[in-house]
């Protein structure tokens, strides 16, 4: 009598949830809900300070230079982080930081209320010099606590989705504490999240797989950032595409006559993001690291161009946004897992931080040069920023250095 081994019954779905059900069990119940509330500051403190500095100075002009300010400070004060975390343990780093940025948000209002506009600007630097980066931190502590690729991945797939979630959380929480309470309410209450939920983050049981690397070992360690080199250019050419295509979706609502419904538009992107990074886990393993580091470029180089053709009805635009979505968040999640495989573990909080730096300086370049584009040619030039960012992404996926 022949037997036969029946069907298996899992689904994708079941497949998913077993994959993300693992995670508390690794990190702790509290790990992911603390994690994810404590990166929400680094996603406000730019736009709180355009507003505090602009309602307290009455120029819109010196309220984004201090918010230019904050963004380099914290383009700066990221690595600097991480690469003390590296050394000193995180909990150590975390919390002398969290008491020195809530000094800095202090200085910052005494700026405002006593001197003048450079030493505002100062103060503004010094408050995103402090903030500390708790999504670079948490990447940094999965190298450590997990030992399987699979979980790292399904991790690396979490972080991207709550780094999603914050970026439109954060700026969001602003605008309604702004409306609701003041300016100055809005950098209070992401200095009180700091205050609570990086201390909470700092504390919490897994900072014991952050043990300070010995310092027999750190010498051979010094030609990391030039490994890292091609990985942190892409971070900075998606910075690039998430600036170039706020401002380019802001433009295009702004000629249509609905200034408001571009951030709307805008956030529709995280929608087809979180989709499509939640079931990375789910592709096989023949499609690798550079395959689909080279796919998520090409599909935002033709997210670019739906959009650029799109740019002149809100609805096909909003479609055009969806679909560029779709490569971002797993994009994120490759080049992070690409990088991740460049240094040992002990070095992930600095490695971390040097991709949330490019990140941070290709926002504030893509913003910029999108901007500049938009308001001289029109909303659907503005999108050739992101084209190009796009096809640098692809380029860089075949210089990549990946390892196995």
């Amino acid at each position: 009598m022949s037997t036969t081994t029946p069907p298996s019954t899992t689904s994708p779905s079941t497949g998913l949830r077993s994959r993300y059900a693992r995670l508390p069990q690794i990190a702790g119940r509290a790990y992911l809900p603390v994690s994810a509330l404590g990166r929400l500051p680094i996603t406000m403190v730019p736009l709180a300070v355009l507003a505090l500095v602009t309602a307290s100075s009455g120029s819109v002009a010196v309220g984004g230079l201090a918010s230019a300010a904050a963004a380099i400070g914290e383009a700066v004060g990221v690595p600097v982080v991480g690469w003390s975390a590296d050394r000193r343990g995180q909990r150590a780093v975390l919390l002398v930081v969290v008491a020195l940025h809530l000094l800095a948000v202090a200085g910052l209002f005494t700026a405002l209320a006593t001197s003048g506009t450079p030493a505002v600007l100062a103060a503004a630097a010094v408050v995103g010099l402090t903030l500390p980066s708790v999504s670079g931190l948490s990447r940094a502590r999965w190298l450590r606590m997990t030992g399987d690729r699979d979980d790292l991945a399904t991790a690396f797939a979490a972080e991207g989705t709550v780094d999603e979630a914050a970026f439109i959380l954060g700026p969001a929480l602003v605008g309604v504490v702004g409306v609701l309470g003041s300016p100055a309410a809005a950098l209070l209450t992401s200095a009180a999240l700091t205050s609570v939920f990086v201390t909470a983050f700092a504390c919490h049981r897994s900072h014991r797989h952050t043990a300070p690397v010995p310092r027999d070992t750190s010498r051979p360690q010094a030609r990391v950032p030039w490994v890292v080199a091609v990985p942190v250019l892409a971070m900075v050419c998606m910075g690039a595409t998430f600036g170039a295509t706020q401002t380019g979706v802001t433009a295009a609502a702004e000629r249509i006559g609905s200034p408001s419904l571009g951030s709307l538009v805008y956030a529709v992107s995280a929608v087809g993001s979180t989709a499509t990074t939640v079931c990375l886990v789910l592709l096989p393993a023949r499609f690798g690291l550079r395959a689909r580091w080279l796919v998520c470029g090409l599909g935002l180089l033709a997210g670019a161009g739906l959009m650029a053709a799109t740019a002149t009805h809100l609805g096909t635009l909003t479609g055009a946004v969806l679909v560029t979505g779709l490569f971002i968040g797993p994009a994120l999640v490759t080049v992070n897992t690409a990088a991740a495989r460049l240094v040992p573990a002990e070095r992930g909080a600095f490695l971390m931080a040097l991709l949330n730096s490019g990140i941070v300086l290709g926002v504030a370049a893509g913003a910029s040069l999108g901007g500049t584009v938009a308001e001289h040619a029109g909303p659907a030039a503005g999108f050739t920023v992101v084209a190009v960012a796009g096809a640098l992404l692809a380029v860089s996926a075949l210089a990549a250095p990946l390892r196995r």
